[in-house]
């Protein structure tokens, strides 16, 4: 998933024109990237074996699919409220005012509509490729604008977060509790924090809505984002990937069902982590975006959360750079800050 963060995140709308990170110059030889593991104590983490898996598979995907040659730094493990304690208290401010309140409900569903809307329309990607996405799990979609499919998407979210805020932690509390760990917009904010790293992985179930910054297929996930790739400050590349691997750990029976039955061994949940994950490099080191309705491509999300069968399809001869316009290095021009 990218983010796309406008200038009202920033907290000085009106005052400043947004900068956009450029695509970035890659070195000739290995690509080193700087790793971390943000724990959350109460939810189910990877241990340093399948951490070590992930990346390998990670590796080996982005080098299959994208010719590139990533190394990465021996996985510094940080807690999640240590790293979340960097946030400058005003970037904090401001991504919580962005954020659908489903917590306490009270959010603003016809803001939420028509902030889709205006965020589908701005995103650039194609309005029917997004539509035929999301018509297996929304139903039929009226061929109209991005209005309609944004009041869509959104009323899909909301109907779907319900599922992630029953969720329990292995504690038999919520997974989501009063933190905002869960809140993409946080997870956004991070990057003008102290962050010195490319690549953040985590165990923490990302789930939320906000108004804007709409992705299709967070929508069909009911607001789950498996991971994202944003600007940072401190970042070798200008944006940093963030990869959740709490969707390839649960294995409780609801998870299962949203994965149509697939079950994952530890070490198979850790390849797919490392296999999905490497999308978001491509976010990150070749600003991809989403070429929808191409299933060979690593760039087509995973719809739901089946990620032996999405692997399944995946073929790098078939989707090479450059074969489509969301394929081609630079297509994304919209990470902003």
């Amino acid at each position: 998933m990218i983010a796309l963060l406008v200038l009202a995140l920033s907290g000085c709308a009106g005052r400043v024109a947004p900068r956009v990170v450029e695509l970035p110059v890659l070195p000739s030889g290995p690509i080193e990237l700087r790793v971390a593991y943000v724990v959350n104590p109460r939810l189910p983490r990877m241990e340093a074996p399948e951490l070590a898996t992930l990346l390998a598979s990670m590796a080996e995907a982005v080098r299959s699919h994208f010719a590139l040659d990533v190394r990465f730094s021996p996985v510094e493990v940080v807690p999640i409220a240590t790293l979340f304690d960097t946030i400058p208290a005003r970037r904090r401010a401001a991504a919580m005012q962005g954020v659908f309140d489903f917590k306490s409900g009270g959010g603003d569903r016809q803001r939420l509509a028509q902030a889709f809307g205006r965020g589908f329309r701005q995103g650039g990607e194609p309005l029917e490729a997004m539509r035929a996405f999301a018509e297996p799990y929304s139903g039929p979609i009226a061929q109209a604008g991005f209005e309609v499919f944004g009041a869509r998407m959104a009323d899909l979210q909301l109907d779907g977060i319900g599922r992630w805020a029953r969720r329990k932690a292995p504690d038999g509390a919520p997974a989501i509790d009063r933190q905002p760990f869960n809140e993409f917009l946080m997870w956004v904010a991070l990057g003008y924090g102290e962050v010195p790293y490319e690549l953040v992985l985590t165990n923490q179930l990302i789930a939320s809505v906000e108004y804007g910054w709409p992705a299709v297929h967070a929508a069909v996930r009911g607001g789950y984002s498996n991971g994202l790739t944003t600007y940072n400050r401190r970042s070798r590349f200008g944006t940093m990937s963030v990869w959740s691997t709490y969707a390839f750990t649960a294995d409780d029976d609801a998870m299962v069902q949203l994965r149509a039955g697939e079950r994952y061994a530890p070490g198979e949940a850790a390849f797919l982590a490392g296999l999905s994950g490497a999308h978001e490099l491509g976010h990150q080191l070749l600003h991809l975006t989403h070429p929808f309705g191409r299933s060979a491509c690593l760039m087509h999300p995973v719809p739901l959360f089946a990620y032996r069968a999405w692997g399944e399809r995946l073929s790098a001869p078939v989707c090479v750079l450059g074969s489509d316009p969301a394929m081609t290095p630079g297509a994304y021009r919209q990470f902003v800050y």
